[in-house]
């Protein structure tokens, strides 16, 4: 049996700790050089991040592999443990008898006092599927020799649990390399795993480490915790059984875990709290360290049957008084409510950590029966975030009889899978609670839930009926039906992403993969499978999930072309459109449009009326902006040429108007209206010698900010003032209208954006002119 003894050493002084994790929570490696050595570097892809005066700090990212184990290596800082490997190259002997010893790396090891954890990292450049059996098979393998090794190195005397964990980024697990994992009894941490852990270290610190290990030491025995009793009051609430008690942080720290819904457990249990709030924590900490503490009790679930040693009874209510025995297994005791008010001990010395607090705990509660204590408690303390209760709504409705609840569950589930599926087009773009939104995870439960609600592809309720109806993607069961839309939807929204890969990649910048857009995608699909079923008399729902994607595939192609070749101009032309409940159905709109390119009889109930609609409306909308454009044009040029001359004597006009023609237009015009109601000569001007005043060399670089757009889609040119020639001309439609004068599609989008880009552009020069005046 070879064993094997340390090679390298491990970093156990603080100071030493502290200045490794300032170099490897970086995403970039950064070093000092001569000037006269820079350009050798950035020809190696180094850029300069700070420049300094006889050397420049200069930058490049790790590799996305040294990335990963840094990532893991600041996790075990964050989580506060004393001895972490040290450096890339940490490593143990492996002796054979009658061969050369073998030296085999470490990627990251990290010790306390009862637990040693020792990571194989794996990652890749993109995301692929990859068999990751040999990797298993040969960790497993060493897992004997590193323990001897541990113990050799510390002494017989150390018995520590050590948890053999396998962290892997952009590495989708197959469903055989899994079981081969969990055999072997290796932990898996994908990315999305990491992201939490170090998010939840961030915020607890040293307190996260009893959340780490209660995930990967479940039911396994704490040594402190053998034996350890409390006084008690044991009684029925509801028909379940509960104990009233008094404990001390330290305890119930080493216990309790809080299911989070960033997480969701491994097992399969409902996942139902909100991540911890850093700010609400500190504050807490605070609160305890200056005297305070809480009157109220936090509530917990026993998950094992607990020993109590009953001294007496009330008969009357039933009560028992006696001694409990505190479970003495990791992950024992589920926090239903006071996770702030328990972790906010977790910072401080054991002069706190030994303090009392109060405890109410229940015993076997089902998960779904402490989520809806958990939604009961904080609906009525504190308003809990729509989002949450969209997400729990998949595990607190799941199987109901309600029509809308059932559909409801069948959604929120949905959406979980489908922001958990490696390698998938929405993998990791919905927000998850606790967790800060980025421009890629942008995606919101409560919108996609309800794009799925309105399009009925998981089944519709029956009001009158009170029925469920299925459609195009359900299954025999709920189950089934998650299986076959989770396949559905994750080819139906590949096709998207492969059509215009920046646009879905930029996220809430682009116009692809938003809220809006893939609400009315939802509903897109849903008339597509009606038009399909109804064109070739087809049954959606008898079709195999691969011959469903082939006809969709089908049917979305002047999409798709249209996408393929799509500048982000012509994106944000088409799709922009207005917050709120009427972005979705506007959006969708549009994309109908597009399907009526190639398939004029593609009618959705509504479209018809809503092009005639529309176009009312956005004729009045139109009318409104021209109008609004032209006055605050006028006001624009004439404020900005009062600043400069001022009003005296008409300064601002006589020096401001150049054009001697414009003045005696101006002023011809001023004659038609009586004394009393004469206004001053600027308000006599046309739209077109605003332009004529705007371009004029002597005042463009004051109007130039303001005035300078270029159209859309094009590169610009030195002045962009083209757009003042088109909406004079656009204003001849509601001022001299005809039968045949009329906007058109394109006319109604252009004058959307020239009013959106003037407004805006007016609204900054305003604030940038009060910070100027303050300053």
């Amino acid at each position: 049996m070879p064993d094997m003894e340390w090679l390298s050493s491990m970093t156990t002084e603080p100071r030493k700790l502290k200045r490794e994790a300032t170099v490897r929570r970086n995403s970039f490696q950064i070093i000092s050089v001569k000037k006269s050595e820079v350009p050798d570097y950035l020809s190696e892809g180094w850029e300069i991040d700070r420049e300094l005066k006889t050397k420049d700090r200069i930058r490049k990212q790790w590799a996305h592999d040294y990335r990963l184990e840094n990532r893991v290596w600041y996790l075990f800082y964050l989580l506060g443990y004393p001895e972490i490997s040290s450096g890339r190259n940490f490593q143990v002997t492996i002796h054979r008898k009658g061969a050369e010893p073998l030296k085999k790396q470490i990627d990251v090891l990290a010790k306390d006092e009862e637990t040693v954890i020792v990571t194989e990292c794996k990652s890749s450049v993109r995301i692929s599927r990859r068999s990751l059996q040999k990797d298993i098979e040969e960790f497993s393998n060493l897992k004997g020799p590193i323990s001897n090794a541990i113990k050799k190195h510390y002494g017989r005397e150390f018995k520590p649990k050590i948890i053999w964990v396998f962290v892997t980024n952009n590495i989708a697990w197959s469903n055989p390399d899994r079981q081969r994992a969990a055999g072997a009894n290796i932990k898996i941490i994908t990315e999305k795993e990491l992201r939490y852990y170090l998010q939840i270290a961030d915020h607890l610190r040293s307190a996260a480490r009893f959340q780490f290990l209660a995930e990967f030491l479940s039911n396994q025995k704490i040594p402190e915790m053998e034996n350890v009793r409390v006084p008690a009051v044991k009684g029925k609430l509801g028909g379940k059984t509960f104990y009233s008690f008094v404990s001390t942080p330290k305890q119930m720290l080493k216990i309790a875990f809080v299911n989070h819904r960033s997480l969701n457990d491994p097992a399969g249990a409902p996942a139902y709290q909100r991540l911890v709030s850093r700010t609400r924590l500190r504050q807490l900490s605070r609160f305890i360290y200056d005297g305070g503490f809480f009157p109220t009790n936090i509530l917990v679930n026993f998950s094992t049957k607990c020993r109590f040693e009953q001294l007496a009874k009330d008969t009357d209510t039933n009560v028992a008084f006696g001694h409990l025995y505190l479970p003495n297994r990791y992950r024992t005791a589920w926090i239903i409510d006071g996770q702030h008010r328990l972790y906010g001990y977790a910072p401080l010395t054991d002069e706190y950590l030994n303090q009392n607090i109060m405890v109410v705990a229940f015993e076997g509660l089902k998960k779904e029966e402490e989520a809806n204590l958990f939604v009961t408690i904080n609906h009525e303390q504190k308003s809990v975030p729509k989002t949450l209760l969209d997400d729990l709504e998949g595990e607190l409705k799941w199987g109901s009889d309600r029509p809308s609840e059932r559909i409801g569950a069948i959604c929120a589930r949905l959406i979980g899978l489908l922001n958990n599926d490696i390698g998938e087009a929405l993998y990791g773009r919905v927000t998850q609670q606790g967790i800060a939104p980025t421009e890629k995870t942008c995606l919101t439960v409560p919108a996609l839930k309800d794009g799925l609600r309105r399009s009925g592809l998981v089944g519709q309720a029956i009001l009158k009926k009170k029925e469920y109806a299925p459609r195009a993607l359900c299954g025999t069961t709920d189950s089934r039906t998650l299986e076959r839309a989770r396949g559905i939807l994750n080819s139906y929204f590949q096709l998207l992403a492969t059509s215009n890969t920046e646009q879905w990649e930029a996220g809430r910048e682009g116009y692809l993969c938003t809220n809006v857009s893939l609400q009315a995608y939802l509903h897109l699909l849903s008339e597509i499978i009606s038009y399909m079923e109804s064109n070739k008399g087809l049954t959606a729902r008898e079709l195999e999930s691969s011959d469903l994607i082939a006809e969709i595939e089908e049917y979305m192609d002047p999409i798709l072309s249209w996408l393929a070749s799509a500048t982000d101009s012509e994106m944000e032309s088409r799709f922009k459109v207005q917050f709120g409940s009427g972005g979705p159905i506007e959006y969708f709109f549009r994309l109908c449009r597009l399907m009526r390119e190639e398939y004029s009889d593609f009618s959705p109930d509504g479209l018809d009326e809503w092009e005639a609609e529309q176009s009312e409306e956005r004729v009045h909308e139109a009318d409104r902006k021209l109008k609004e454009l032209n006055i605050q044009v006028q006001k624009a040029i004439f404020d900005t040429l009062k600043d400069k001359y001022g009003v005296a004597k008409d300064a601002y006009w006589n020096k401001g108007v150049i054009d001697k023609k414009i003045k005696a237009r101006a002023y011809e015009k001023s004659l038609d209206d009586d004394d009393e109601d004469r206004l001053s000569l600027d308000h006599y001007l046309d739209f077109i010698e605003y332009k004529k005043i705007v371009e004029n060399k002597v005042h463009w670089p004051l109007f130039k900010p303001l005035f300078d757009i270029p159209d859309p889609g094009e590169k610009g040119y030195t002045k962009n003032i083209r757009w003042m020639e088109r909406i004079n001309e656009l204003r001849r439609v509601p001022a001299h209208s005809t039968e045949k004068r009329l906007y058109k599609i394109r006319d109604f989008e252009y004058i959307d954006f020239i009013y959106e880009e003037f407004m805006n552009r007016l609204e900054s020069t305003s604030i940038d002119t009060k910070n100027e005046d303050n300053t």
